[in-house]
C-alpha cells in the first residue's frame, strides 16, 4: 500500500492544529532566515571584493582610525615600490536636509580615484567633469534613485564632524556591477573640504592599490616602516581586514545571531514535539487497528514520522521562501513605488486575521461565541495591517541606510539551510512518540486511554 495518501490524510485530519503548527514553524523559520540574511549581509559588505584578489590596502593611524594623518603622507606612500595609485579618503559624515537622510559620504583625491577603484563603472565624460570641477560630486546609482536626484542638481551636505556645509553639484554617477549594494555613497573633492576647513591638510585614511597580490604584504610593511617612530605612526592592512574591523567593533555579532537562531530552533522543536506527541497519543488505538490489518512496525513508524516531516517542511517552505519574497519585494518597491507597501501590509493582515480565525475554530457556530470569533479575526487583521506597515517601513529604511545591512536579502543557500532545519525538527520532534507507538503491541494499544 502507498503511505503518501495516509500521511496526507493524517496531517490534515485536525486542520486547525495543523495550520497553527505550520504557521508557528513558518514564523520561526522566517526569523531564522532574517537573522542569517543579516549575518551574511554584514560579512558580504565587509568583503565587497571577496571574489577577487585583494589588491587594495588601507593606511590609517596606528592609535585609532578616528585620528587623522597629514595629507603629505600621500606622496611618500606613492613612492613605495609596488604601489600603483593612492587616494586620500576622509569620512565626512554629512546629512542631507535632515538627520534621517543619512548615507556614506567621503572627501577624496579625485585624480587617481578610478585607478584605486576600477570596479566602479563611471562614464568617461562624467568622470572628467567630476575631476575638473571643485564642487562636483560622484554619486552611486542607488543613492540617485533613492533621493530622485539628477545630473547637474545642486545639493548641500550638513556637516556633523566638520563645522562646514559643502554645496555640491552632481556631475557623475557610478555603478558597481559586482555588488550593487555599494552604490549608496557620495564622493566629493578633498581639496574643497580642506579649503572649507581652513586648509588643515589632514586625511582620515589612504586607500592604496598595489600591483599584485604578492606585493600586498611587502607594501604594507614598507609603509608602516616608513612612518615608524614619527608623530603619526601608521597601520596598513588589507581593505577586507579594515572593513571587518568595523564589524568586530559591534562585538561577536556572529556568535550572538547564531545563539538567537539556535534558541528559535529549540522553540520550534518544543512546539512541533508537543503537537506530534498530542497527535500520536490521540491515534494510539488506530495504531492497533493498523497492526491488526497487517501494517508492520516500520510502516507505522514511517507513517507517523512522515506526517511530522510534511508539517515541518510546509512551515519551512512558507517561512524561508516568504522571507526571501518579502525582502525582495521591499527592496524592489521601497524607493520606486513606496505606495505598494499597502499591499505588503494587506498580506500581513490576511495572514494574521486568518490565524486568529483558525484559533477560535472550535467555538460554537452561533451566538456570542461566533461573534467573538469574527471580532478576533477582525482585530487580528487590524494588528497585521499595522505590523505589516511598520515592518515594511522599518526594513526599507534599514536597507537604504547603506553600510552592513544595505539591500540585505535571503539567499537560496539560506533557504536550503532553513529547509534542513525544518526537516530536522520534523524528524526529531516525532521520533520518540512515533517509536513508542510503533513498539506497542496490539493489546496494549487497544487498552491505551489517552
Amino acid at each position: 500500500m502507498k503511505l503518501a495518501r495516509l500521511i496526507w490524510k493524517s496531517a490534515i485530519r485536525n486542520r486547525r492544529r495543523t495550520a497553527l503548527t505550520i504557521l508557528s514553524i513558518a514564523v520561526s523559520i522566517f526569523l531564522v532566515s532574517t537573522l542569517q540574511a543579516i549575518l551574511a549581509s554584514m560579512y558580504r559588505s565587509a568583503n565587497p571584493n571577496s571574489g577577487q584578489p585583494d589588491l587594495r590596502v588601507v593606511v590609517h593611524r596606528a592609535t585609532s582610525i578616528t585620528q587623522p594623518m597629514p595629507q603629505a603622507y600621500r606622496q611618500q606612500i606613492a613612492s613605495v615600490p609596488g604601489v600603483v595609485a593612492v587616494v586620500g579618503v576622509t569620512w565626512f559624515g554629512g546629512q542631507y536636509i535632515d538627520p534621517s537622510n543619512f548615507f556614506a559620504n567621503f572627501a577624496v583625491d579625485t585624480d587617481e580615484f578610478h585607478k584605486v577603484y576600477p570596479e566602479l563603472v563611471i562614464p568617461p565624460d562624467e568622470l572628467a567633469a567630476w575631476k575638473n570641477e571643485r564642487t562636483a560630486a560622484l554619486v552611486g546609482a542607488k543613492l540617485m534613485q533613492q533621493y530622485h536626484w539628477r545630473l547637474g542638481q545642486r545639493i548641500t551636505l550638513k556637516g556633523t564632524i566638520y563645522p562646514v556645509n559643502p554645496e555640491l553639484v552632481i556631475r557623475a554617477v557610478y555603478h558597481d556591477p559586482a555588488d550593487p549594494s555599494q552604490e549608496r555613497a557620495l564622493y566629493f573633492h578633498y581639496r574643497y573640504l580642506d579649503e572649507l576647513n581652513g586648509e588643515a591638510g589632514e586625511v582620515g585614511t589612504f586607500s592604496v592599490r598595489v600591483d599584485s597580490p604578492a606585493d600586498v604584504a611587502k607594501v604594507s610593511r614598507a609603509i608602516d616602516t616608513m612612518f615608524r617612530n614619527t608623530a603619526y605612526e601608521t597601520k596598513t592592512e588589507t581593505e577586507q581586514a579594515f572593513q571587518l574591523s568595523f564589524v568586530s567593533m559591534l562585538g561577536n555579532v556572529k556568535l550572538l545571531l547564531t545563539m538567537i537562531s539556535a534558541a528559535v530552533v529549540f522553540a520550534i522543536l518544543l512546539v512541533a514535539g508537543n503537537t506530534m506527541a498530542m497527535s500520536i497519543r490521540e491515534r494510539t488505538n488506530e495504531v492497533a487497528v493498523l497492526k491488526t490489518l497487517g501494517f508492520r512496525r516500520n510502516a507505522i513508524l514511517l507513517l507517523l514520522m512522515g506526517e511530522s516531516l510534511v508539517i515541518a517542511l510546509a512551515g519551512g517552505l512558507i517561512g524561508s521562501l516568504g522571507a526571501k519574497a518579502a525582502y525582495a519585494y521591499i527592496h524592489a518597491t521601497y524607493n520606486s513605488a513606496r505606495a505598494l507597501g499597502v499591499v505588503f501590509a494587506l498580506v500581513a493582515a490576511l495572514m494574521i486575521g486568518y490565524g486568529a480565525w483558525l484559533l477560535f475554530e472550535g467555538v460554537a457556530s452561533r451566538g456570542w461565541a461566533q461573534r467573538f470569533r469574527y471580532a478576533a479575526a477582525f482585530l487580528g487583521g487590524l494588528a497585521g495591517l499595522g505590523l505589516g506597515g511598520v515592518f515594511y517601513a522599518g526594513v526599507g529604511f534599514v536597507m537604504n541606510t547603506g553600510f552592513f545591512l544595505a539591500d540585505f536579502s535571503v539567499s537560496m543557500t539560506t533557504v536550503a539551510l532553513c529547509l534542513g532545519i525544518a526537516a530536522a525538527v520534523g524528524v526529531v520532534s516525532a521520533a520518540f512518540p512515533a517509536l513508542r507507538a510503533a513498539r506497542l503491541s496490539i493489546a496494549e494499544a487497544l487498552r491505551y486511554v489517552g
